[in-house]
């Protein structure tokens, strides 16, 4: 049987920008792609590059992004730490969140950035189309607050369908679809696997950006402890589903968040 090669492409935050770098070694040895799915920062470039199977415009597309003042109005650098004491981005995101917290409950809201202001980050970085459109298949990758099923998201707006990926819990508001509540995928499925064999994909190249080493707690708080159990949690998810894949990347982040 003829290999049809599926990429999975794992959420991280800043860390998903080391899918840059994947994309470009399997591109540089013309190893094809035949679908793709992402999820959280990982649907952002499995999508960028669904669209546009060019490792180079891809990457020129986010640095241009990255250092605009479009993204500096957007508020989005709040989530990119400033020091190296904590493992992972949703830990930086925590603390983001626990400053925050009591003036959002008091104002009854349910995220800390409007949506807008992603749909926005996305627009510049994705094109508009419908997912079911691209160059390459690619489905993006969701998580149903009320189940807690992983939603696969292959028809319909492929900037909607990041968006929903992409919205992290307590910091982008979910989303009403098809009758689900829908919020970032890394809560369910933070490396799709299962979801790009379902494409059709019969080899399976998943990429994990999370973290991959924990720094010893030194006197923690409560915020600290959630933040640990959580990402004890998302890291042991990560690695079963990385399981199911023919072949593991595991690109070397060193303390990016």
């Amino acid at each position: 049987m003829k290999p049809r090669i599926g990429i999975a492409l794992g959420s991280g935050g800043a860390r998903g920008l080391a899918h840059l770098g994947v994309l470009k070694v399997l591109e540089d040895g013309q190893i094809p792609v035949h679908a793709m799915a992402g999820t959280s920062m990982g649907a952002v470039v499995g999508a960028m590059y669904a669209q546009n199977p060019d490792i180079g415009a891809v990457t020129r597309r986010f640095i241009r992004f990255l250092s605009s003042e479009k993204f500096d109005s957007l508020g989005m650098k709040m989530l990119m730490p400033h020091t190296d004491q904590q493992p992972s981005f949703f830990g930086h995101f925590v603390q983001v969140v626990a400053k925050r917290i009591v003036v959002n409950i008091a104002q009854s809201r349910t995220g800390i950035i409007k949506t807008e202001r992603l749909r926005e980050a996305i627009s510049e970085l994705i094109d508009d189309g419908d997912i079911q459109d691209t160059q390459i298949p690619f489905s993006a990758v969701a998580t149903d607050l009320n189940t807690g099923a992983t939603v696969h998201l292959t028809s319909g707006s492929i900037r909607e369908a990041v968006i929903y990926s992409s919205s992290i819990p307590g910091f982008i508001s979910p989303h009403a679809f098809d009758h689900k509540i829908v919020s970032d995928g890394a809560v369910s499925s933070p490396v799709p696997v299962s979801e790009v064999r379902q494409m059709g994909a019969n080899f399976i190249i998943a990429v994990n950006v999370s973290a991959d080493r924990l720094r010893p707690l030194s006197e923690p708080n409560i915020i600290d402890i959630l933040t640990r159990s959580d990402i004890i949690h998302g890291i042991a998810l990560a690695n079963l589903q990385m399981q199911q894949a023919d072949i593991q990347i595991h690109p070397e982040v060193k303390d990016a968040h």
